[in-house]
């Protein structure tokens, strides 16, 4: 684990911030070239990364405090603290795309295109992010078995790096929708159902090697959000490809 960057002037640079403004980056380079290649502005790519960003961060941050609201009674003001780390992802994700789609309409572009571009920059985002998250330490694994993994600072456990899973099969789910970018032309929507079905897997798989998550029941509430998402995209995929020229 590296949490703490380096510090000058009295100032401290956390590597968990370095890695977000990695990803925002990246996601501004990226969707301005695959919005180029859809023939959407990139200057329009540009804006919805920083709304993305801002909303995304935003609800993230809302979802993780509410979640753990008992370790914020006696600081609030903790809530604030980003360089900790403390962000839900679908939280994130469920605000920017709620967002994005109220911007889109009231501009009038086609949502749904909008959405099948940037899929795959959302991947690579989060994979970034998820490496920052393994240096800065959240989001860690359950104790590994035969003593395979990492220990973190503080810690005597020897715990997965499912961080680093994730991340890895998020560039992999990142370049496929890439490559399904040109081939599903002309059927909105449709990229971006398969991102949701197939991270839904992903993170439903990963979730079983979390050590930091709260069963609701069963499984934890990322599995349950990650069983509807799969549904959702699953049924969208299943629709659009029985339609003319679309995949069996």
């Amino acid at each position: 684990m590296y949490p703490v960057l380096f510090t000058a002037g009295g100032l401290t640079f956390y590597t968990y911030g370095l890695f977000v403004a990695l990803a925002v980056a990246a996601s501004f380079v990226y969707a301005s070239v695959l919005a180029r290649r859809a023939g959407l502005a990139a200057q329009d790519a540009a804006d919805l990364v920083f709304l993305f960003f801002v909303t995304g961060v935003i609800g993230a941050r809302l979802f993780y405090v509410v979640q753990n609201g008992a370790d914020y009674v006696d600081e609030p003001l903790r809530a604030f603290r980003l360089q900790e780390g403390g962000l839900v992802y679908y939280g994130g994700f469920l605000t920017a795309a709620a967002a994005g789609a109220l911007y889109g309409r009231l501009r009038g572009w086609p949502v749904l295109r909008w959405a099948d571009v940037f899929a795959p920059v959302l991947a690579l985002a989060h994979a970034i992010g998820r490496v920052g998250c393994f240096l800065n330490g959240c989001c860690y694994g359950r104790p590994a078995p035969d003593g395979w993994g990492v220990v973190y600072p503080g810690d005597d456990v020897t715990r997965v790096p499912v961080q680093l899973f994730e991340s890895a099969a998020l560039v992999v789910l990142s370049v496929y929708l890439v490559s399904r970018l040109r081939r599903d032309h002309g059927r909105d929507g449709r990229v971006f159902a398969g991102y949701l079905f197939f991270y839904a897997l992903v993170r439903f798989s990963v979730e079983f090697m979390r050590g930091d998550q709260v069963t609701a029941g069963f499984l934890s509430v990322p599995q349950w959000t990650s069983l509807v998402l799969a549904a959702a995209g699953g049924y969208f995929l299943y629709r659009s490809g029985r339609r003319p020229g679309g995949m069996a």
